[in-house]
């Protein structure tokens, strides 16, 4: 789902706001960097919830054409098929996820009406009538596929509903990748039970470690600037600050900050990290020249015995 690196994005993002925005305090920025990191659960959660949902309308459906006074052959034999899907069982009878939605609220979000209008929109699609008709009961493959159908189809390409989770979520044009990137991860491991977590402990436990992650970045990388800068200017040669991408700086002021105060991440997987960010959101030429900025700054701190890393391989 959320990973190091997604929240050295946003960090970043944060910065950048806060030292172009300088009316407002730091802890503005911090509190929305938090905010920021824990709607990638909730997105994450509703995803999944809207998936299950929309197949749990098979049963209310079931129930209007039962009731009516006079039935048609296709209500007689309405197929409920899609409820005894394992996934969607997975979805139903989770006490971890059910935990889950219940810390993160994210039920109270679901509209009705929008539920309705999903799954009129897959009862409608040939994907459904095929997999209704297949004559492939509890088959894994098939049940993942027509989940993936609704993921895929039915809600991603769906306008109303993009516009709805941009609405619901004004993060979720950025997160929308690893978000769906994540749903994905658990519909294709999801065999003999529902494979919630992509990392071992909670979600909770999971975020609140990713959140003072990025909390802490964000500070020690604004509250050290003009340190960091005595290691960062004599390397620029002869570029003017002044003149450099806005971006490329606070990188490079990133990566320092990662080098002296975050001891347990090796300085390989900083450096790649932000040039691999650098190539996304920077200039085309912004990757060599931060590579050779940190290379140089980390050869300095390793020849001064400046490298608080701990750990072999660290280094």
């Amino acid at each position: 789902m959320i990973t190091r690196r997604s929240v050295r994005i946003k960090t970043m993002q944060y910065i950048y706001a806060h030292e172009t925005t300088q009316q407002l305090p730091p802890s503005h920025f911090i509190s929305h960097l938090e905010k920021s990191i824990l709607s990638v659960k909730e997105q994450y959660l509703f995803l999944l919830l809207q998936i299950r949902e929309i197949a749990n309308y098979v049963e209310q459906d079931a129930k209007i054409k039962a009731s009516k006074y006079i039935k048609t052959d296709k209500d007689k034999n309405f197929n409920t098929k899609l409820l005894s899907n394992v996934l969607i069982q997975f979805l139903n009878n989770n006490k971890e996820f059910e935990n889950e939605l219940s810390k993160a609220k994210t039920a109270t979000l679901l509209e009705e009406e929008e539920i309705r209008r999903l799954y009129k929109n897959l009862f409608a699609s040939s994907n459904y009538q095929d997999y209704l008709s297949n004559g492939k009961e509890f088959n894994v493959e098939e049940d993942k596929k027509i989940v993936s159908f609704i993921l895929n189809t039915i809600l991603l390409e769906d306008d109303i509903f993009n516009s709805n989770m941009e609405e619901i979520f004004t993060n979720w044009i950025d997160d929308a990748e690893y978000v769906v990137e994540a749903v994905q991860e658990v519909i294709q491991k999801s065999k003999n039970e529902l494979k919630l977590h992509l990392e071992k402990g909670s979600l909770q436990e999971k975020f609140k470690e990713l959140t003072q992650f990025g909390i802490d970045l964000f500070t020690e990388t604004t509250q050290s600037k003009v340190a960091h800068s005595t290691l960062i200017t004599p390397k620029l040669k002869n570029w003017d600050a002044d003149r450099l991408a806005i971006i490329d700086i606070i990188l490079i002021r990133m990566a320092v900050a990662e080098f002296l105060a975050f001891p347990s991440i090796p300085t390989k997987v900083t450096i790649n990290e932000y040039l691999d960010i650098a190539k996304e959101y920077s200039t085309t030429k912004s990757k060599d020249f931060i590579n050779g900025v940190l290379d140089a700054i980390m050869k300095d701190l390793k020849m001064n015995n400046q490298l608080n890393k701990t750990g072999r391989g660290l280094l």
